[in-house]
């Protein structure tokens, strides 16, 4: 995944936008604007945005805290650190945003490389997917499970060149990037010690003074 970032880095800094980006972004935004339109911008919103950054991953650790599973809600935590430190690339990169200039809608601008929308649906959610499956009990329901996580994803990635926001090289990147942090995660996951950090965080809240 690394190896398939860089590469895409260096296809941006030496023909950023490439031909291919423009052609599959004019092919996306040719698209029919009716429920394609709509799924594509709700793909934009549920991956990233209010809604993807901050009301379902708030509603999720409300949950996990509910719950009492302190280890779930730091590894929420643990997935807003590291979208902000490897989306960090944006800062240094020289990466145009789609516009007209490029023969494509779009507002222009720059950091668009990598896109931070689809990183995050692909790190938050495949950690809720991660999550969920561990209570999965048949074949059909891991695979919707699967299923569901993969088709936000793409959404996002469709919604961010629909919408002008991204290219193709772009989104691809944000995957790339979304799981490693996905794998981090599920280390994490695997780690003792963030049992044991749970467990300080849980006795925290149980102490009487914070009933």
């Amino acid at each position: 995944m690394l190896l398939g970032f860089f590469a895409l880095l260096l296809t941006v800094l030496l023909w950023a936008p490439s031909p291919i980006d423009r052609e599959f972004t004019t092919l996306v935004q040719a698209l029919p604007a009716g429920t394609f339109g709509r799924l594509a911008r709700l793909g934009s919103d549920v991956g990233g945005g209010v809604y993807g950054t901050l009301l379902l991953p708030a509603m999720a650790a409300s949950w996990f805290a509910v719950r009492r599973q302190w280890k779930l809600l730091l590894l929420v935590a643990a997935a807003f650190a590291l979208h902000y430190v490897l989306i960090s690339p944006k800062l240094l990169i020289t990466a145009n945003r789609p516009s007209p200039e490029f023969g494509v809608l779009g507002a222009g601008g720059l950091e668009s490389f990598p896109s931070g929308h689809v990183q995050w649906a692909a790190s938050f959610y495949g950690l809720m997917a991660y999550v969920t499956l561990g209570t999965a009990r048949t074949g059909r329901m891991r695979f919707a499970i699967a299923a569901t996580y993969a088709l936000i994803v793409v959404l996002t990635m469709f919604g961010r060149i629909e919408l002008g926001r991204h290219w193709l090289t772009d989104t691809v990147a944000g995957v790339l990037v979304g799981l490693i942090a996905l794998r981090i995660l599920i280390l994490l996951h695997r780690w003792p010690v963030l049992d044991r950090a749970g467990a300080r965080l849980g006795a925290i809240f149980s102490r009487p003074s914070l009933r």
